[in-house]
């Protein structure tokens, strides 16, 4: 209902208001509600903090322009999701798109962004990687690509002993990429993969998963699903019994998994995630503060992707004197992460903006740390943080990274 509500304020927001005439427009479609509600809320509010920073940061840095944001709902659904998304793309004069978090939407909106030469920043944890060197649009992913946080669960629970494991998880592409190198991963290094099993959404029992668990008997099991599935799941998972060990996939380091289940149920849980860096807790603390929402690990790709937006397209006026076409804004993106000048942080816009104006080189330490961009444009950060529910709160406990030759050298 939160969710819902803060979304509507949101859209009636952008409707009162009139859009500048001089503004540059984003685009973004948003789960504020089904399965993935409890992630909308907090993406939404990352984008419109680095916008609101950008914004109010002195004449000049983006040539006097302000951003102005318009939102859909992805109903958590890809074909609802779709729909509101082209419509969006179609009806709207937008240069750049930020998100879906559901990898079928993304691809199904393709055509859009290729057709209207934009540009499509995927900052999601479960967004996909894609690109088409063929058009004037561009694409880029700035979270970790789940193949390395999957194998660095398989080699986390591999060092905690576990021998025998299989995966649990939604029927959708994120999912099951993940279960799939996981599964690829954890044999490589000498472990033994047990049949997988996938969640029907549409049943009101789990009956079945843990008929199968029980058969299996696993050392672990990971659960690779989204919070809304999650807690009943893990509250039916208590009720029988608590019987298996499990383990939990990135999507649900989410504070909406703990206030779900009875107190006490999760604890000693352990999981994956991307690391976020140095910064993280400040940005933890800053978001919070500003928004009042605890923040998502996806909170802080959502708001660099704004924060990096702005700065290249800074850097684009400031040599060439208008915002950069999709096919050269590349460049400044590798710039402003990649290039050796004074360190901005991700509450330094302001400072970054002024810099970039006056043609100084500036290195962006951003919510979720440092980017190393690739020439495709996505972020190949592969470090990992591991983590356990300690009191209802999830406490990092170590990390792990995985090499390139590890994850792909399983194929």
């Amino acid at each position: 209902i939160w969710g819902l509500l803060v979304q509507g304020l949101a859209c009636v927001s952008d409707h009162v208001h009139s859009v500048p005439a001089n503004a540059i427009r984003l685009g973004t479609v948003l789960p504020f509600s089904g399965e993935r509600a409890a992630s909308g809320v907090p993406l939404e509010r990352a984008i419109r903090l680095a916008m609101e920073t950008v914004n109010a940061a002195s004449a000049g840095g983006l040539g006097d322009r302000p951003f102005y944001l318009d939102v859909r709902d992805s109903h958590s659904d890809d074909a609802r999701g779709t729909a509101n998304a082209l419509d969006l793309l179609t009806n709207n004069p937008i240069g750049f798109f930020i998100g879906p978090e559901e990898p079928r939407i993304t691809y199904q909106i393709t055509g859009a962004i290729k057709t209207n030469h934009m540009v499509n920043l995927l900052p999601g944890l479960t967004s996909p990687t894609y690109h088409d060197p063929s058009s004037e649009a561009a694409w880029f992913r700035l979270a970790p690509s789940p193949n390395y946080l999957a194998c660095a669960m398989a080699k986390r629970m591999l060092k905690d002993g576990i021998i025998k494991a299989n995966t649990v998880s939604d029927p959708d592409d994120y999912s099951g990429t993940f279960a799939t190198m996981f599964g690829r991963v954890f044999t490589f290094m000498g472990g033994t993969l047990l049949p997988g099993l996938q969640l029907s959404l549409q049943g009101s029992s789990f009956e079945g998963v843990f008929a199968n668990i029980e058969r299996f008997a696993p050392d672990a099991t990971l659960l690779i699903t989204s919070p809304s599935v999650a807690s009943p799941f893990l509250q039916e998972w208590a009720v029988r019994g608590k019987i298996g060990k499990w383990y939990l996939g990135p999507t649900l380091k989410n504070p909406e998994l703990v206030r779900n289940v009875p107190m006490g149920v999760l604890e000693g849980f352990s999981g994956i995630s991307p690391d976020l860096g140095a910064n993280a807790d400040d940005f933890a603390a800053y978001f919070q503060e500003r928004t009042s929402v605890p923040p998502l690990d996806a909170s802080n790709y959502y708001y660099d992707a704004v924060a990096l937006l702005a700065l290249a397209i800074a850097e684009g006026i400031a040599q060439e004197g208008v915002v950069p076409a999709a096919a050269t804004l590349q460049v400044h993106l590798q710039n402003v992460t990649s290039a050796s000048g004074q360190v901005v942080s991700f509450k330094e816009l302001e400072t970054g903006l002024a810099l970039i104006a006056t043609g100084q080189k500036i290195q962006y330490s951003g919510a979720a740390g440092s980017y190393v961009l690739n020439t495709l444009g996505d972020s190949i950060g592969n470090s990992a943080a591991v983590w356990q529910i300690k009191a209802d709160v999830f406490q990092t406990v170590g990390f792990e990274q995985c090499s390139d030759a590890e994850v792909y050298s399983t194929y």
